[in-house]
């Protein structure tokens, strides 16, 4: 019994800890070979080298693609952008609604970038990046 229930504790701190696989995506004409850093300056209004497409609030996959690459939570990213918006520095991505939806805008959008599950991608866009 002792046994079970260590098993069933290690469970729970496990858990949190397993990450679900993103990738970055891009147009296939470009933009390519970005770095981490490249995706994050794109991600926070730091450069406007693509146009990068944001998945909506909720998913599981925006949650890790941000802690991956920009580091902030849900609520920094809602802090972030309400600044940039109200003194005019800048809007946030355009949101999709989920990882197939993001394959589909980033194929269709020159010079964009996304982030996707990779079993939604197809060859319709590239993978410049994966964690």
């Amino acid at each position: 019994m002792k046994t079970l229930r260590m098993m069933a504790l290690a469970g729970l701190f496990a858990a949190p800890l397993s990450m679900a696989e993103v990738v970055v995506i891009a147009h296939p004409d470009g933009p390519d070979n970005l770095s981490e850093s490249d995706v994050r300056a794109l991600y926070l209004n730091r450069s406007d080298a693509a146009t990068p497409f944001e998945i909506a609030e909720g998913s599981t996959i925006r949650r890790e693609f941000h802690d991956w690459i920009t580091g902030r939570s849900n609520s920094q990213l809602k802090s972030f952008w309400a600044e940039q918006t109200f003194t005019g520095e800048g809007e946030p991505p355009t949101e999709v609604g989920d990882s197939a939806r993001m394959v589909d805008e980033v194929a269709a959008t020159p010079n964009s970038i996304g982030y996707a599950d990779p079993a939604d991608v197809d060859d319709s866009v590239d993978v410049i990046l994966s964690n």
